[in-house]
């Protein structure tokens, strides 16, 4: 049956807050915005699940897998056109569909063009970025990408296109898949004559151990999760932890996640405050989550949030196109900071942040249990209940202008409960607390 796809979002929200496995989620957050795909093509829950499910199994998983499993996943299929993408027919005039060929080049594994291990572009003899493939080597991975179709349902004769089904794994109908020779990355020749499984597993290799792999992924699991503009030197050391787990291993998701949460440049604010470069905006799903961590809110699979986080321009898994929310390389002109999450901050946009706290606060989200019982207890001692905002809000390192401002705020209301909204409202609208340090 239908299941529209406000139910999955209301459940994301009521998981991410209860769930017992929150680095998981987290993780596969990250890594849906990395392999795009979306609501908008995918228009049923039930075809959106099964790949949220499969991001969130694999998301402490060795990375090889995870090229493996989203490649034949039937929602990638569908979404970037890979199911029943037929070998070439010169009679009919068809070629490969390129589109999956294109984006697991560009978006999901290496980039356009070569890094260093730091992620820095590598340039040729005259100071040009030096390209990582070109427009024929996405022609050969289409032919690669051919054969396949949804997996046949129980009882159910397999054929060359069987009717869609988004629970199991794509099967290759050997047939349609185009069995010459092709020539990939770094003139990797796969032989002719291989079966669809033997192809695809030499193609994901090809790009596994691609040079790029390391730096390309590094950055973005980084600025996902830390900061917005890592050193060189951050993205280096979780590359080569990429590269090798320590005990030889590549690829390891686990290694690469730890590496990048304990690294020194993650904890340096944990003793000192940091520079103002540093951090990252927080993402609407993420500024709404973290409130409502830090108030002891609790939260229903039936509720009001869904709304709150496509109002401030992050539609839950409804992402407007293959390139997520917002763009990786989005800058701030002045500066020359990359961004990525001020792609989607607008005035209106900042506004709706304001409208969310304020509706926490002091009216109610459907869905949404928030005691405010405790905080206006602790009004009675503005310095306790400032203490304590502190203490969840900003790691216990509110900034004194903030807080000077906040208890201000605080002394012209009358009554506890007035108080301590105030209080909460405006830590949280705060644009120190907006940006993740």
């Amino acid at each position: 049956g239908r299941a529209p796809l406000i139910t999955m979002q209301q459940q994301f929200f009521a998981n991410a807050l209860s769930g017992g496995d929150q680095l998981r989620q987290r993780v596969a957050f990250a890594l849906s915005q990395i392999w795009v795909v979306s609501g908008l093509k995918l228009n049923d829950a039930s075809q959106m699940v099964p790949y949220l499910e499969l991001l969130s199994r694999d998301a402490f998983a060795n990375y090889r897998q995870v090229m493996n499993d989203i490649t034949l996943s039937p929602a990638m299929g569908r979404y970037l056109d890979m199911v029943n993408n037929d070998k070439p027919n010169p009679v009919r005039g068809t070629a490969a569909d390129e589109n999956y060929a294109r984006e697991i080049l560009q978006l999901f594994t290496i980039g356009l063009n070569r890094l260093n291990p730091d992620g820095t572009l590598q340039l040729d003899g005259n100071a040009k970025p030096v390209v990582t493939y070109h427009q024929e080597t996405i022609q050969e991975f289409a032919r690669v990408f051919t054969g396949w179709s949804y997996a046949p349902r129980a009882a159910m004769l397999p054929r060359a296109h069987n009717p869609a089904n988004f629970d199991a794994p794509m099967v290759a109908w050997e047939a349609n898949h185009d069995t010459g020779q092709k020539i990939l990355l770094d003139n990797f020749m796969v032989p002719r004559g291989q079966t669809a499984e033997q192809d695809l597993n030499s193609a994901l290799d090809n790009i596994f151990q691609h040079p790029n792999m390391g730096p390309f992924l590094a950055l973005r699991l980084i600025q996902h999760l830390v900061t917005s503009n890592p050193s060189p030197a951050y993205v280096e050391r979780i590359s080569r932890t990429f590269d090798d787990n320590g005990r030889g291993v590549r690829g390891d998701m686990a290694a690469v996640v730890r590496a990048i949460l304990l690294d020194r440049e993650a904890r340096a604010g944990d003793e000192q405050e940091i520079a103002d470069d540093e951090g990252h905006l927080r993402e609407p799903v993420i500024y709404l989550l973290g409130l409502l961590r830090a108030f002891g809110a609790g939260v229903t699979a039936p509720n009001g949030l869904p709304a709150f986080c496509s109002n401030m321009g992050e539609n839950v898994y409804l992402s407007p196109s293959v390139f997520n929310y917002f763009p990786p390389d989005y800058r701030i002109e002045e500066s020359g900071l990359v961004a990525p999450e001020f792609g989607i901050l607008s005035p209106a946009t900042a506004m709706i942040r304001a409208d969310l706290v304020n509706a926490l606060v002091y009216g109610r989200i459907s869905g949404v249990r928030f005691n405010l019982a405790p905080w206006v207890k602790m009004a009675a001692e503005p310095d306790q209940l400032l203490d304590q905002i502190s203490l969840v809000l900003f790691g216990g390192a509110m900034p004194d202008p903030v807080r000077q401002s906040i208890r201000r705020a605080m002394d012209a209301q009358t009554g506890n409960t007035a108080k301590a909204r105030a209080a909460l409202y405006l830590a949280a609208t705060a644009g120190v607390y907006q940006v993740a340090r």
